[in-house]
C-alpha cells in the first residue's frame, strides 16, 4: 500500500502560522494518570499547535465502571468535541489501529494516558519532517535505552537472518517505529493502521517478523528521536503505577498481556 505524503496546511493566528494536527489518545480506566498526562501535554505541547480533531480509545482495563465514566467525563471536559471509542474488550493493537484509521489531518499526535513532559515543545519538533524519509518524530523518553549522542537520532535496530536456526546479523538495520508519544505524518499513520493486525502489539509489528506487509511499508522510512539537548523530553509515569499495583507486562509472540 503506498504511503500518502501530505502537504501541511497552516492556520493563521495573530499573524503567525500554527500547524494543525489530530490527537490520538490510548487510555485505560485510570482517570488520575490521564488527568496528569493531559494537563502536562496541553500546557507544554498542544498549546503550540492547532488541534483539529481528538480521538480517544478507552479500553475496559485496570479500573472500575466508575473509573471508566471518570475518564470519559475528563475527556469531555478537556476536549468537548472529541470522538471517544469505548470497545467492549480491551486490546492495545486494536486501539491504535482504530485511532490512527480515524484521523484526517496532515499530522497525527499519538499519546497514551501515562506520560508527562519535561520541557516545552513547539513547532521545532516538526523540522525533521523536512527529510521526506522521516515519517515519525518520537519524543526521547527517560526510560528509553538510547543515547542520541552516541547512536544518533534515527531509531533503528540491527536486522538478523536465521539460516538453519542460527541467528546471524545483517549489515543493514531496520527502522523502529513506536507507540510512545510521537508525531506521525497522517498518511503514514493511516497506511500503517490499514495493515495492522489488531491481535499483536502495534510497534512490534514494524520489526518483529509478525507482519511482513507492515514491515515492507515501513522499511524505506525513518523514526527521528526528538532530543534537542541530547536528554529526555518526556517521562513514563505508568511504570511506577504498575509497580504499585503489582502489574507486569508480558510480551509473547509480539502480543502484550498484563499479569497481576
Amino acid at each position: 500500500m503506498p504511503v500518502c505524503i501530505e502537504r501541511v496546511h497552516g492556520v493563521s493566528i495573530a499573524g503567525s502560522t500554527m500547524v494543525s494536527m489530530d490527537v490520538c489518545i490510548v487510555s485505560a480506566r485510570r482517570p488520575q494518570l490521564l488527568s496528569i498526562t493531559v494537563d502536562s501535554f496541553k500546557e507544554t505541547v498542544f498549546s503550540n499547535f492547532v488541534i483539529q480533531n481528538v480521538y480517544v480509545n478507552v479500553d475496559p482495563v485496570f479500573g472500575s465502571e466508575e473509573d471508566h465514566e471518570a475518564v470519559v467525563s475528563l475527556i469531555r471536559k478537556q476536549f468537548p468535541t472529541a470522538t471517544i471509542f469505548e470497545p467492549e474488550a480491551p486490546g492495545f493493537g486494536a486501539a491504535v489501529k482504530r485511532l490512527w484509521s480515524a484521523t484526517t489531518a496532515d499530522y497525527v499526535f499519538h499519546l497514551e494516558d501515562d506520560w508527562i513532559t519535561l520541557r516545552r515543545v513547539g513547532e521545532e519538533i516538526l523540522r525533521p519532517f523536512d527529510d521526506s524519509r522521516i515519517q515519525q518524530v518520537s519524543f526521547h523518553t527517560a526510560d528509553q535505552n538510547w543515547d542520541v549522542v552516541v547512536k544518533g537520532h534515527i531509531h533503528a535496530k540491527r536486522d538478523y537472518f536465521r539460516p538453519f536456526g542460527i541467528k546471524l546479523p545483517f549489515y543493514r538495520t531496520v527502522p523502529k517505529f513506536t507507540t510512545s508519544p510521537s508525531i506521525l505524518r497522517g498518511g503514514f499513520a493511516r497506511s500503517a493502521a490499514a495493515l495492522m493486525n489488531p491481535a499483536h502489539d502495534p510497534e512490534k509489528q514494524f520489526y518483529s517478523s509478525v507482519n511482513i506487509g507492515l514491515e515492507k511499508l515501513a522499511r524505506p522510512f525513518r523514526n527521528f528521536i526528538f532530543s534537542p539537548e541530547g536528554t529526555p523530553v518526556i517521562r513514563d509515569i505508568g511504570r511506577e503505577w504498575r509497580e504499585a499495583q503489582g502489574i507486569r507486562k508480558i510480551i509473547t509472540n509480539a502480543t502484550s498481556t498484563w499479569s497481576v
